[in-house]
C-alpha cells in the first residue's frame, strides 16, 4: 500500500507544477507554450510582409 502511495505521489509531481500557491498542470503549460509560439510566428510573418511591402512600394516609385 505504501508503494502505491509513493508511486501516486511521484505521478502528481509530474502532472502539475507548483507556482507559489497555484498548481498548474502540464497541459496548461503546453497550451500556453503553443499559443505563445503561434502568436510569435504570426507577428513575425506579419512584420515580414509589412517590411516587404514597404520595400516593394519604394522600388515602384523610383
Amino acid at each position: 500500500m505504501l508503494v502505491f502511495f509513493n508511486i501516486v505521489f511521484r505521478m502528481i509531481h509530474f502532472i502539475s507544477y507548483q507556482l507559489g500557491e497555484v498548481e498548474v498542470s502540464n497541459l496548461t503549460i503546453i497550451i500556453c507554450a503553443i499559443f505563445s509560439s503561434f502568436t510569435f510566428i504570426a507577428v513575425g510573418i506579419s512584420s515580414y510582409k509589412l517590411y516587404k511591402s514597404l520595400i516593394n512600394k519604394d522600388d515602384t516609385e523610383s
